[in-house]
């Protein structure tokens, strides 16, 4: 629905049912009910992904943000001073940045929602507030859209800022918007969950949109299609911590097929995200039990300089316990890739060093006393 041109009245009506209200550009309102009368709730928000900050008359983006706040007793809907987070650019300095945000609270840690809130003119000094509270009974979130009743939040529901006030979201306000609109984020059940915006260009009629995957070392490659602004990759696992054996990069981008005149178009691609993810088993290649290996040998890495992941290849004459490390220059161990018995035959494995430095490591084999050590270069 576009923004009806009676929309600043109605905003000076709005803001008129609220008159008590203490800080006039205070705009998302959080509070928490069947708690005690004394009792504090810490509700948080985190960003995820890039944030645009209000800056001489234009919203630059870069860096990301995070805050709390504490809310004491049961939150009061009769009155208009709920604590809340400040989205007003125009009262000063920036109290918060616009962006993807991720809210939670100290009660009950594991309810959460996303609050998408890149729109610039939401960021304006004429646009209302709202209201969120959590349920504590229910373990649910509700919201409050003007003039409506409290409704659910379904937990990890991805609720945008135009949506509730029932405007086209305005986008094209945000520097460099369609390059950061790409967010990667845990569903919940350790599966990568994409999160973009709409199309910054209003003329662009979108059909829907193209999802382009990159695994490991192959090539972007179309990898399914979607009419919704969020996808979730079902195939993949997250891994979180230290490297382990066998992971990989997952890499994402969205492009937008729509209309601008009666041709279909595909826009450019927005940002690239990334995530570790599980890969495949480490893989023996050729066995065979009647093999003709005649030694132990250790492959150079390939690819080699790399970024940032390499397969490194070995060869086992005989039954043997097989040791394959990861070392930095100083001799620190950095990941056991291997650390089982092998039968004869040709192997290869996946090491992922995303959340490594660029430099000079080395790898070590170890089978039945032998040792074999080869140096790679990462390159990011």
């Amino acid at each position: 629905m576009k923004r009806p041109a009676f929309f600043f009245v109605f905003a000076l009506f709005t803001l008129s049912l609220f008159a008590q209200e203490t800080i006039p550009d205070k705009q998302f309102m959080l509070g928490c009910t069947n708690v005690g009368s004394s009792e504090q709730v810490t509700h948080y928000i985190n960003a995820a992904g890039e944030v645009w900050q209000y800056r001489s008359g234009n919203f630059i983006y870069g860096g990301v943000y995070s805050n709390s706040l504490v809310t004491v007793g049961n939150a009061n809907f009769q009155s208009a001073d709920w604590p809340g987070f400040n989205f007003n650019w125009l009262f000063g300095e920036p109290y918060w940045s616009l962006g993807l945000y991720k809210v939670t609270n100290s009660k009950q840690p594991s309810k959460y929602f996303y609050l998408d809130a890149r729109d610039s003119f939401f960021g304006s000094a004429t646009s209302q507030d709202f209201y969120i509270y959590f349920d504590h009974t229910d373990g649910e979130y509700k919201k409050h859209r003007p003039t409506q009743p409290f409704i659910q939040i379904n937990n990890g529901d991805v609720i945008r800022i135009w949506d509730i006030f029932g405007w086209d979201p305005t986008t094209n306000g945000l520097q460099n918007y369609w390059s950061n609109v790409l967010v990667l984020v845990n569903d919940g059940n350790n599966h990568p969950r994409l999160i973009w915006g709409p199309y910054p260009n209003k003329d662009f009629v979108v059909s829907y949109y193209k999802i382009y995957k990159k695994k490991g070392l192959q090539n972007f490659a179309l990898y399914t299609t979607t009419t919704n602004a969020e996808y979730i990759d079902l195939q993949e696992t997250l891994l979180v911590g230290p490297p382990v054996a066998n992971e990989t990069t997952a890499k994402y981008k969205v492009t937008a097929v729509g209309y601008l005149t009666e041709t279909l178009n595909e826009t450019s691609a927005s940002n690239v995200v990334e995530a570790r993810v599980a890969g495949d088993p480490s893989q023996k290649i050729g066995h065979n039990h009647n093999t003709s290996i005649k030694e132990f040998t250790l492959d150079q890495n390939y690819p080699n300089p790399f970024n940032p992941a390499t397969v490194i290849s070995y060869s086992v004459a005989e039954n043997s316990f097989i040791s394959l490390k990861v070392y930095d220059v100083l001799g620190n161990e950095i990941t056991e890739l291997v650390n089982e018995v092998k039968e004869p035959g040709n192997y290869s494995i996946s090491f992922n060093a995303s959340a490594l430095p660029s430099g000079i490591y080395f790898y070590t084999v170890i089978a039945n006393g032998y040792t074999l050590t080869k140096k790679m270069l990462l390159a990011k």
